[in-house]
């Protein structure tokens, strides 16, 4: 039997998914920088190799010792020389941490789900599939110089996080937008240079044998060491320079990262709509706020002896209890589409706070659904579970989360979980506490209460005497505008790590 597929929309313009202007400016801006970058490398490379043939010519022709010009010039060259051509057989293997690989023998309608999508978007279907536990979605690969020539073989990650909020609908959206990286011959010289970027930054910013060689030999005999001291200093003086150099390259490449997600968005809407992928979106932040907090509820009962049978369950728990403490129904939820007037409609508004953007990889999901919308299509919303397509979804969810206490807490591999309703009686109780009340207006999540005192004194305020007063200040504690206050001060605050820079990241963000 077919597995379930949400269907394709019809009346897609035939260049909806093709490169704009925009996007192929960003790329030749990239590939020139790119190739300025490889040149100073390059060219690094043949000078060095020049200056130590140049030296030992002279000293032949004058006949000095050898011996001294050798340990003076030739050999500091000859390592700077091993140090920079050793960084171009490097291979970085792709890794996405806690991985289990599934096959088409145990999830068929998995497979069958995924190898449809890849096709629709004409992208290559993936060499080798696997779960992770977490809210993601990515295609990874190993990067090395060979992969600039022959393309590395694309591996797909699904975290059942995500899987585990997904309607069908939106699960097929994330997926063509991974494929959708790959997926289009007037997109390959951007991928390439991107991949290109990958392989430099690994490069500059790889730590191996060399490094550890330095910092052993300065730790020697002092006679000894100041070899060592010189070696490392002119290793940190030729890193600095190529750092600095490729800072300026990452700037660009990031700017073309943020086009390719433009591009892969484009890509999923062609076979989904402009809503699905938008939908996805919605989700992601809460889904990945509640996971965590499901982890820690785990946590807290396996070490109470009650290992719980299936994380994901608690994550859906999690976030009911959630909406109902921040007052926010539609919180990992999304607004109904309109019947009228849903080109216009937004599901994201701009961030109180963004990252800088000349840091960011990712635009803001505000101007990526305004791109989806641009030209709108209308999806096809299948309201049907994203688990649908695993042939046993209660026993891969409990695996998973046996896998991941066997991982962190081994000791209680062997206890058998209790029932799936004395665990749900036990969430329910560490969400009733007094600080998560209703009334409380989510105040307290995710929030300790003291942040707002510079010093200690400043939380024993003398209390009025005043009755009415004092019923007064109580009644104004918990004001309902307190609502708004507590989501944009979450919107600000989950923009701290991400206006961070990252400037040796080697490998692509989630792209979902």
């Amino acid at each position: 039997m077919a597995p379930p597929y949400p269907p394709t929309p019809v009346g897609v313009p035939a260049d909806l998914a093709v490169p704009s202007p925009r996007y192929r400016r960003h790329v030749w801006t990239a590939a020139f920088a790119l190739f300025a970058f490889v040149g100073l490398y390059a060219g690094t490379i043949v000078w060095l190799v020049w200056l130590v043939r140049l030296v030992w010519r002279m000293a032949s022709a004058v006949g000095s010792d050898k011996t001294v010009l050798a340990i003076g010039v030739i050999a500091p060259s000859l390592f700077l020389l091993a140090f920079l051509v050793k960084g171009l057989f490097f291979v970085r293997r792709g890794d996405i941490g806690a991985a289990t690989e599934i096959t088409p023998e145990e999830e068929p309608e998995l497979f069958a789900f995924i190898t449809r999508v890849a096709d629709e978007v004409g992208a290559p279907r993936p060499h080798r599939v696997f779960l992770t536990p977490d809210v993601n979605a990515s295609v990874f690969y190993d990067l090395s110089l060979r992969s600039l020539v022959f393309p590395s073989k694309k591996n797909l990650n699904i975290g059942l996080g995500l899987v585990n909020v997904l309607t069908l609908d939106e699960f097929k959206a994330v997926l063509a937008h991974e494929f959708g990286h790959f997926a289009q011959r007037s997109m390959a010289l951007g991928t390439w240079v991107y991949v290109s970027g990958q392989v430099i930054g690994a490069i500059v910013g790889r730590r191996d044998g060399f490094d550890t060689f330095i910092r052993g030999l300065s730790r020697f005999d002092l006679r000894v060491a100041w070899v060592g001291w010189g070696l490392g200093l002119l290793v940190w003086a030729m890193r600095a320079v190529f750092d600095s150099a490729y800072r300026l390259l990452l700037l660009v490449d990031r700017a073309l990262s943020r086009e390719m997600e433009f591009q892969a968005d484009l890509v999923a809407v062609s076979i989904t709509g402009s809503d699905s992928l938008i939908h996805a979106l919605r989700r992601l932040g809460p889904a990945d706020q509640a996971l965590n907090r499901a982890y820690d509820f785990a946590t807290e009962e396996g070490r109470a002896g009650r290992p719980i049978a299936d994380v994901y369950r608690a994550q859906s728990e999690i976030l009911g209890h959630l909406r109902r403490v921040d007052h926010d129904p539609l919180l990992g939820a999304v607004p109904e589409v309109p019947k009228r007037g849903a080109e216009a409609h937004r599901v994201f508004s701009p961030d109180i706070a963004e990252a800088p953007r000349m840091w960011s990889t990712h635009p803001p999901n505000h101007e990526r659904e305004a791109e989806a919308k641009r030209r709108y299509v209308p999806s096809t919303l299948d309201a049907r579970s994203a688990w649908t397509v695993f042939r046993n979804p209660a026993a891969l969810a409990s695996r998973v989360t046996r896998s991941l206490y066997e991982k962190n807490m081994p000791a209680l591999a062997a206890l058998a979980s209790p029932d799936a309703e004395v665990t749900r009686e036990a969430l329910t109780r560490a969400w009733t506490r007094p600080a998560l009340a209703t009334e409380l207006m989510g105040v307290y999540t995710d929030r300790s209460p003291v942040l707002w005192a510079r010093e200690a004194a400043a939380l024993a305020d003398k209390p009025p005497s005043d009755r009415e007063e004092v019923l007064a200040r109580l009644d104004a504690l918990y004001p309902r505008s307190l609502v708004t206050t507590n989501q944009e001060r979450r919107a600000a605050e989950s923009q701290v790590v991400s206006s961070m820079p990252s400037p040796r990241a080697c490998s692509r963000p989630p792209a979902a």
